[in-house]
């Protein structure tokens, strides 16, 4: 008999995208699906999964009105260090951003606009590795086996320490499994893992927060900024209806000689400040404890790449 579906929780505020998601995962199948449109709301409807017993996989818009996919996930990993995201984002896997919410922990990520093919793909693998945890904890392949395969599986790589924390063995335990592996040509090792971790306890389950540089608030948005030079007026170009200055109510005319375009911009919600990137900390979801990239203290051990897992 089929393993029942996983309920699937999708955090995105385009309505459109949002209802063909939702008419996808139905036709693979998964009926218990919920839809939140905005990342506050997206956190308490998985605190309120997981008080009910439920640990619905996440399908999360990287920018929303009022959070970025970073902080997001840092949210809900206070919650479950151990839940499923899947980042949505027009932006490449070489992006920054990207890069960085990987580095967090997000299980995967797929590129607006979303191949369905890339999400079935997806979804798959997860069902696999939820039949690996359940029905193949067996003499061959431990209970920690299995957490290594899984983990393993769902890395493009991983690093010795971060294994030995996440499937919670030590690290000679885990080499001698990884060996194994290893000898089957099912893994492969890799040039050494350099890592965050924490300053504190020396976790490598760290989370990345964003705030703004201002007021350290997490309460932004990404838009494009027009610069009025006649007044001075900066605000998001959404402001600029029918090409007015909401600030002298000028018309602005020619790019270059009226006005100018500040494209990748945040705008604070909470003190108005405007600026090129927001500040970064990050935080031990092991012990609570923050800490900037100045302070952190950086891991090396070996790193392995799957084969044919």
């Amino acid at each position: 008999m089929p393993s029942k579906k996983k309920p699937v929780l999708i955090i995105e505020d385009s309505l459109a995208v949002s209802t063909l998601l939702h008419e996808f995962l139905k036709k693979l199948g998964y009926n218990d699906v919920s839809i939140c449109d905005k990342g506050r709301s997206g956190i308490q409807a998985f605190d309120d999964s997981v008080k009910a017993g439920k640990m619905p996989v996440i399908l999360l818009d990287y920018n929303l009105p009022d959070m970025n996919g970073g902080d997001i996930m840092f949210e809900i990993f206070r919650i479950r260090p151990d839940a499923k995201i899947i980042i949505e984002t027009a932006s490449e896997r070489t992006d920054e951003s990207i890069k960085s919410v990987l580095r967090s922990g997000a299980y995967e990520y797929l590129e607006k606009p979303i191949r369905f093919e890339n999400l079935r793909n997806t979804m798959t693998i997860l069902e696999e590795e939820e039949k690996i945890l359940e029905n193949k904890e067996s003499a061959e392949t431990p209970k920690s086996g299995a957490k290594m395969n899984s983990l393993l599986g769902s890395s493009s790589q991983v690093s010795l320490t971060r294994i030995s924390e996440y499937c919670g063995i030590k690290k000679e335990d885990a080499l001698t499994h990884l060996k194994q592996l290893e000898s089957e040509g099912k893994i492969q090792k890799i040039s050494d893992i350099k890592e965050i971790s924490c300053n504190r306890c020396g976790s490598v389950k760290i989370g990345t927060t964003f705030q703004c540089p201002s007021c350290n608030s997490s309460n932004f948005k990404q838009g494009t900024l027009i610069e009025h030079y006649k007044c001075g007026n900066i605000s998001l170009d959404d402001t600029y209806k029918d090409n007015l200055c909401p600030k002298c109510r000028k018309e602005i005319k020619i790019l270059g000689v009226d006005y100018k375009i500040l494209k990748n911009y945040y705008v604070c919600n909470d003190c108005g400040n405007k600026f090129p990137d927001p500040s970064t900390e990050f935080l031990c979801l092991k012990c609570d404890s923050k800490f900037k990239m100045e302070d952190a203290k950086w891991i090396t051990s070996e790193g392995y790449k799957t084969v044919n897992l």
